[in-house]
């Protein structure tokens, strides 16, 4: 069949060098058969198998791109396309060489007036961009012949960068351009060079700006094409990330250029992009300059942002929770000292009360606990709980229980066992040990905490287990201690167990897209909140405070025996545990 193709593909070459105005059907045919016989396996990330009976690279050589070198714009649009296409299809099969020399050529593409023609370029450079080789590297940490595989970007980061220039003016040419739609691929393109660019944009980065907020303040007007407006709102947020990141002083024109188109957004309530303004104010916010608190336009914007009605739009849910978080961290005394502590607890109050909307009540509560001081909080701290416990009683969820124990975790790693016992049971007597016993370690046990959540947990448990000697006065006590060191124990030895703070690791390939519920901006995403960066080793600090505890009460030692024993593995760990910190009880 192979050959037989290749056949017909030559006799149609042949038909269009007989006559290259007329005939050019004949080439474009060709190229379309040599797309179908050559590939073997592919995905939506290019093609990793090809059929080993045809050429590829003297096809493309001597028919691809010779018609991409022909910056004749006019002549046989339809063709310059199709070889487009093809270039883009075998990405995967193209060195880092190949690729830098059909880059200025894609570029020229750009300027083309056929849609088609400079649309397939825009796609094309995205493409290669996000194109992926397989690296191979000695790793010594796993002994001296042990290899690693690892997937990294094929032309990205210092390669890109001599074509910056010529890039955006392509790319803007196009989005400048009022006679033709928004184009989501160029508005894509821009989106994946800004990322590959990263702090080389900074030289451009006024004049990029300029042109990603004339182009919102156009689509505000009209918003039509949703993935369009996604990719401008990450183009924005990569420009804020980029910079602010590692410039905050930036921060104060990033503040100038967008306010305004911001403010139209919001003035004009356009709710396809409050989500995204929201994002992108609290990114902004987040990277202000230590010790310049919130501003004025943040001071102004802050009430507005606790009505009742702004929280009804579930999809502004999470984007907003973001930016009030956002506002904790800058200028929680601010807010402390403008009285409107409690009008932030009753927007928690109001997440609190919906299944839909209980993961933001949590992420709020939880930054309000971090961020604001304990002699503000312990007046109001009754009522939280008594919201919490109102809410359990009402419909023990799995993931209702994940969030409360979580945040119980964090308080108790806050402010001590102690004091969460105390509150416990003054809503009635050994409360404390009923959540334990009944919600929160069975639920540990049923649903093993991830991320960042193993790190709280590891604190709060390691404060219930050493530091709460009321546990061991009876036998429910006992019990309840050693169930929260089980747990504990499987915590700290789980493979999953991590305990520094992570760090912004985004991959810049990933694919990234518009979702009506919430459009998450990739590029604006923030690391989740670390209560605990001063903890860097969560492990020691229970090994050696249950070390401690030993040798001060010598009833724990024989009641660990007494209480592991049914569990060997579990005592096995324990026992790993403190053999790894040179501690033994």
């Amino acid at each position: 069949t192979t050959a037989i193709c290749m056949e017909c593909i030559g006799t149609m070459l042949n038909d269009f060098t007989t006559s290259r105005g007329e005939n050019w059907p004949s080439k474009d045919t060709a190229i379309h058969l040599m797309l179908g016989i050559s590939i073997r396996a592919g995905s939506n990330q290019g093609v990793s198998a090809v059929n080993d009976r045809v050429d590829l690279m003297q096809f493309f050589t001597s028919h691809i791109l010779t018609e991409l070198q022909d910056t004749d714009h006019s002549v046989r649009p339809m063709v310059k396309a199709s070889a487009i296409k093809f270039a883009w299809t075998f990405r995967n099969q193209f060195s880092k060489e190949n690729i830098a020399s059909l880059m200025p050529l894609l570029i020229s593409h750009l300027s083309s007036s056929s849609v088609v023609v400079h649309t397939y370029s825009a796609a094309a450079i995205e493409k290669f961009l996000t194109c992926k080789e397989i690296n191979n590297a000695n790793n010594s940490a796993l002994g001296p012949m042990a290899v690693t595989t690892s997937k990294q970007v094929k032309f990205g980061g210092d390669d890109i960068k001599p074509f910056l220039e010529p890039l955006f003016t392509g790319l803007f040419a196009i989005v400048d351009n009022q006679e033709w739609n928004e184009n989501e691929y160029v508005m894509k393109c821009i989106m994946r060079s800004l990322s590959s660019a990263r702090e080389d944009i900074v030289q451009v980065t006024q004049i990029v700006l300029e042109k990603l907020t004339a182009a919102l303040f156009v689509v505000a007007k009209n918003p039509r094409n949703p993935q369009y407006n996604h990719f401008l709102f990450e183009s924005i947020a990569i420009l804020v990330k980029s910079v602010c990141a590692k410039y905050p002083e930036h921060v104060a024109t990033f503040e100038g250029l967008l306010f305004p188109p911001f403010q139209t957004v919001l003035q004009m309530d356009v709710s396809e992009f409050t989500p995204y303004v929201f994002q992108i104010l609290a990114q902004l916010l987040e990277y202000r300059p230590k010790n310049t608190g919130l501003g004025e336009a943040y001071t102004m914007l802050f009430q507005p942002l606790l009505s009742p009605v702004l929280w009804d739009a579930k999809g502004n849910v999470p984007a907003l929770t973001r930016l009030l978080q956002a506002y904790l961290q800058k200028g929680a005394a601010e807010i402390i000292a403008n009285n409107q502590i409690n009008p932030l607890l009753g927007v928690f109050q109001k997440l609190l009360s919906s299944k839909a909307t209980e993961i933001g009540a949590f992420e709020l509560l939880g930054a309000v606990t971090y961020y604001v001081p304990i002699h503000t909080l312990d007046p109001l701290i009754k009522q939280i709980f008594n919201l919490l416990l109102m809410r359990l009683q009402g419909g023990k969820t799995a993931r209702y229980q994940r969030l409360v124990t979580a945040y119980f975790a964090q308080f108790v790693g806050q402010f001590g066992s102690e004091k969460w016992i105390g509150l416990m049971d003054s809503f009635q007597p050994n409360l404390s040990k009923m959540i334990l016993k009944s919600v929160w370690l069975p639920r540990l046990a049923a649903d093993a905490p991830v991320r960042m959540e193993i790190k709280i947990q590891a604190i709060g448990l390691t404060k219930i287990v050493c530091e709460t000697p009321a546990l061991l006065n009876n036998a429910e006590g006992q019990e309840i201690w050693v169930m929260a060191l089980v747990a504990l124990v499987k915590i700290l030895s789980s493979q999953a167990a991590f305990f520094g703070t992570p760090a912004e690791d985004l991959d810049q390939t990933a694919e990234i897209g518009y979702d009506p519920t919430f459009s998450r901006l990739h590029f604006a995403t923030r690391i989740p909140l670390d209560p605990f960066t001063d903890m860097k080793d969560p492990v020691g600090a229970f090994a050696s405070s249950l070390e401690q505890m030993c040798s001060t009460q010598t009833s724990v030692t024989s009641l660990i025996q007494q209480g592991l024993q049914s569990d060997q593995k579990v005592h096995v760990m324990l026992q790993g545990i403190m053999a790894k910190k040179g501690l033994h009880i």
